[in-house]
C-alpha cells in the first residue's frame, strides 16, 4: 500500500496524471484484523501503520483506535508534516490592532515566534483591551533567545518603529516590551526617544500591568 501510494503521486506529479491526484484513503484500521493477546498490541500496529501512511501522502485514515496515546502523535505529526524542524514556525512582522485602539492606546511588543505571538495575541483578547502589538522579526526565536542570540536588538525594535509608522498611530511615545527584553530597554529608549517600560515576564500579566501602570504623558 505504502509503495502504491508513493508510485500514485510520483505519477500524479512527474507524469502530470491528473486523476491520479486526487485524495488518498488509507485503512490502517485493518491492524484489528489480527487477533492478539492484548488489544494494546493492535492499537500500537494501528498508530504505526497510521503514521507510516500519513508520512506516504494518505489524505483520510481510517482507524479503530480512540485511545489519546494513539491519536495524538499523529495529529502531532499532521500537523507538522511540511514544517522545517530548521527554521522556527513564524507570522509576520508588523502592527496588529485589538479592539478599538485610539491615539492614547498602549503600544506593545512582541516577536514573531508563532508560539509566543499567538500566547500574546490571546491574552490580549481574553482581557479585552485595545491596544496596538509590534511584532519584531525575530527570524521566529521567542523573546528570551531572540534578545540573547542578537535576533531582536535595540537597533532592530527602531527600525521596526520607523518601518511600519507605529509614531503615526499614537500621539504619545511610550512602548511596553516584554519583560524578557528588560536589558534593552535603556538603548531602545537611546535610539528611538521612546519611553520605554519594561511589562511583565509573561503575557498572562499584561491587563494588570496596564491597569495598574499605564498612564502615559502626551508629552513624552
Amino acid at each position: 500500500t505504502l509503495d502504491n501510494f508513493t508510485i500514485l503521486r510520483w505519477d500524479a506529479i512527474n507524469e502530470e496524471e491528473e486523476y491520479l491526484g486526487f485524495p488518498l484513503m488509507g485503512t490502517p484500521i485493518v491492524a484489528w484484523a489480527e487477533k492478539t493477546e492484548d488489544p494494546i498490541i493492535n492499537e500500537w500496529n494501528e498508530a504505526v501503520l497510521s503514521a507510516a501512511l500519513i508520512t506516504r501522502f494518505s489524505d483520510i485514515i481510517v482507524v479503530h483506535s480512540v485511545s489519546g496515546w494513539a491519536l495524538l502523535p499523529l495529529v502531532f505529526l499532521r500537523q507538522n508534516l511540511y514544517t522545517d524542524p530548521r527554521k522556527p514556525v513564524a507570522v509576520e512582522a508588523g502592527v496588529n490592532t485589538y479592539g478599538e485602539p485610539d491615539e492614547m492606546s498602549p503600544v506593545l511588543l512582541t516577536t514573531n515566534f508563532a508560539l509566543t505571538f499567538y500566547t500574546v495575541a490571546s491574552d490580549i483578547e481574553s482581557a479585552k483591551l485595545d491596544c496596538y502589538l509590534v511584532v519584531v522579526d525575530s527570524e521566529g526565536m521567542s523573546v528570551e533567545s531572540a534578545v540573547a542570540g542578537r535576533k531582536v536588538t535595540a537597533d532592530i525594535i527602531a527600525e521596526t518603529l520607523e518601518e511600519y509608522k507605529v509614531g503615526d498611530l499614537v500621539k504619545h511615545r511610550h512602548l511596553v516590551i516584554p519583560g524578557r527584553s528588560a536589558r534593552l530597554s535603556g538603548e531602545i529608549q537611546e535610539l528611538t526617544g521612546w519611553k520605554v517600560s519594561v511589562g511583565p515576564m509573561d503575557s498572562s500579566g499584561i491587563a494588570k500591568y496596564l491597569e495598574e501602570k499605564w498612564v502615559p504623558d502626551p508629552e513624552d
